[in-house]
């Protein structure tokens, strides 16, 4: 195990210094839309953007992650990107919550009803929602709330700004968990019909054991594995969605703030929240590979 976790730590910081390095270009090549005279050498971009790199490395491991310009005078990346990651990570853990808790509900029932009518509108549905993108989610979510307002004279609930109460969350909270909700419902339901078919499920029936019992003692840990899966990729689900929704609803989030250090070329704001939000993807990935090791004794043995 511990092997297997100092692999992963080295392949998570290569991947991070990676992520810092291609942040550090892009913002070096971007200047090339307003220069008067762009500069075209790779080769040169690649060692200014080395040497930036190893700037900003040095600068971390002081705990000096830069500072950038504001009306009210310079102001720390630092402090910036706790207060966005806090915003970030409470709307996105929101969402997964949502998702997961409606999703594997959903998946499950459809999996175990006698009656299966409803499980090809369910999964027409399903793939409906993995595939409608965030943007166009929540532009239709705007355009209701306009209609709405229209229509009554008040708004239905707050649609731009941060607040940790229902009116401000409601909106983007659906948006980010539109897409892991119908995965997790399809994923969970393909799981779970797989498994109660198997000839272990139907011994446990004929020994007497209640439908509760079954689901619970054997069925729920056989689909653990594809149930985290899908939570990981739900995730990145989330997090790929993370600067649309925040822009469309003004939430001072992680991909809010990297738009607009990405408008203004704040270039240690971008590659701070950049490397940031990779490092959280990778170590909820390893997090997960760590938790598949102890759920299924099978993927111990493949190491």
């Amino acid at each position: 195990m511990l092997r297997f976790i100092s692999r992963r730590l080295l392949f998570i910081a290569l991947v991070v210094l990676l992520i810092i390095f291609s942040a550090h270009l892009g913002m070096r090549m971007i200047t090339n839309s307003t220069a008067r005279q762009p500069n075209y050498d790779l080769v040169q971009l690649i060692k200014q953007s080395w040497g930036d790199t190893t700037d900003t490395l040095s600068g971390v491991a002081t705990g000096n992650f830069g500072y950038i310009n504001t009306q009210s005078g310079p102001v720390s990346v630092g402090s910036i990107l706790l207060e966005s990651y806090r915003n970030s990570m409470g709307l996105l853990l929101v969402a997964l919550a949502v998702a997961i808790a409606f999703g594997l509900s959903a998946g499950a029932f459809a999996a175990q009803a006698r009656r299966k009518v409803f499980v090809l509108p369910l999964l027409l549905v399903t793939i409906l929602g993995i595939s409608t993108p965030s943007f166009f989610a929540g532009l239709l979510l705007r355009q209701g709330e306009l209609l709405y307002v229209r229509e009554f004279g008040r708004p239905l609930v707050s649609m731009a700004g941060l607040g940790w109460d229902y009116q401000h969350m409601l909106m983007p909270v659906l948006v980010l968990a539109a897409r892991p909700l119908a995965y997790l419902t399809r994923a969970s339901f393909i799981a779970f019909d797989r498994i109660m078919g198997e000839d272990f499920i139907r011994t446990a029936y004929s020994k007497g054991l209640s439908h509760r019992r079954t689901v619970s003692g054997h069925a729920l840990r056989n689909v653990a594995i594809p149930v985290l899966t899908a939570t990981g990729v739900s995730m990145r689900f989330s997090l790929s969605s993370l600067p649309v929704v925040e822009f469309l609803f003004v939430w001072p989030g992680m991909g809010l703030r990297m738009l607009e250090g990405i408008n203004s070329h704040n270039t240690a704001l971008v590659v701070t929240l950049a490397g940031a939000i990779g490092l959280t993807f990778l170590l909820v990935n390893l997090a997960l590979d760590i938790s598949y090791r102890f759920i299924d004794p099978r993927v111990r043995e493949i190491e």
